[in-house]
């Protein structure tokens, strides 16, 4: 009833008959402009998803949905091996890798580059982050403990002018029990070259195998943590509230959209605006011809010294 009641009312104001001209020729351009506003509208949603699809297969090229980590300041460490176990039988769960990730300083004389320096497992690392689709040179088995190997960036490898199988130093910050600075200088060899097309990575990141980086820490459990993949990258919010009732005290959850907050929250904004935007060219597009045609209306209306009216798109005299 109600389609066929819209259908009438569409029909009846479209279809005008010749001495309606003024009518159907507003009516017209009208729809034109409503058709074009959406379309515009629909095509820049759709670019924005994109873009957002696209930035986030980037972010999460060579990282997780989720990490598990003690907090800054925490005392005790869990058994990394069975909250690893725990959280892989966990619905939703895909994947868990145990890794450490720190600042540290990147040598290769004359230069000097802040870097982080990330220790992985290779035998998970593939259940979470897709390095090996980044590779360009190497490979990930090559990071075996004690090997000293190392994967650079693309960019980091241009920077400091690195090959496969050169040299670099890695110094890395740390303190002694009673609190003095104690810096650890290690030499690695390039081992791989990746390129995850994010400049965050291929400019900064610096992989080795996990024991090589626990050999330069002080406390190295304390910085331990868990890299986790859901079945849905964009269910980690909801997924990791559930999972957070599991883990043990002294031990956080944090999802993807929480670490790359600003990313999203700037193309959120950006998508509203654009919207608004698009609306308000719209109702303009709408407007502007019924003004247009309406003005000379009353243009005639002022002159008509007959006493006559418009009503209907004709004029109307005497009492009629």
């Amino acid at each position: 009833m109600l389609n066929s009641l819209s259908w009438f009312v569409g029909l009846r104001y479209v279809r005008a008959r010749s001495h309606k001209f003024f009518v159907s020729f507003i009516t017209w351009v009208s729809l034109l402009c409503v058709c074009l506003g959406v379309t515009a509208l629909i095509v820049i949603l759709s670019v924005m998803n994109g873009l957002e699809g696209d930035l986030r297969e980037r972010l999460l090229a060579l990282s997780a949905h989720a990490r598990i980590f003690v907090p800054t300041g925490g005392t005790t460490a869990p058994d990394w091996q069975a909250l690893a176990d725990r959280v892989r039988a966990a619905p939703a769960v895909v994947g868990v890798a145990p890794y450490i990730e720190i600042e540290a300083l990147a040598v290769r004389k004359p230069e000097m580059l802040p870097v982080r320096l990330r220790g992985i497992d290779p035998a998970h690392e593939g259940e979470v982050a897709r390095v090996t689709n980044a590779l360009v040179e190497g490979r990930l088995t090559d990071l075996t403990p004690g090997s000293d190997h190392v994967l650079v960036g693309r960019t980091l490898a241009q920077m400091l002018g690195l090959g496969m199988g050169d040299p670099i130093t890695v110094l890395v910050p740390t303190t002694d029990a009673n609190g003095a600075p104690e810096p650890r200088l290690r030499e690695f060899h390039v081992a791989g070259v990746f390129d995850a097309d994010q400049q965050e990575y291929d400019g900064g990141l610096v992989i080795a195998a996990l024991e090589d980086v626990r050999d330069l820490l002080p406390d190295p459990d304390l910085r331990m943590a868990l890299h986790v993949n859901y079945r849905d990258a964009l269910g980690a919010p909801q997924y990791s509230a559930a999972l957070a009732g599991q883990l043990p005290q002294g031990v956080e959850v944090r999802d993807w959209t929480v670490d790359h907050a600003s990313y999203f929250r700037a193309i959120r904004i950006e998508k509203a605006s654009r919207r608004g935007e698009s609306l308000h060219n719209e109702v303009f597009a709408f407007e502007q011809p019924r003004q247009r045609l309406e003005h000379p209306r009353l243009i005639i209306q002022e002159k008509d010294g007959s006493g006559g009216r418009w009503a209907g798109g004709r004029r109307r005299h005497g009492s009629q």
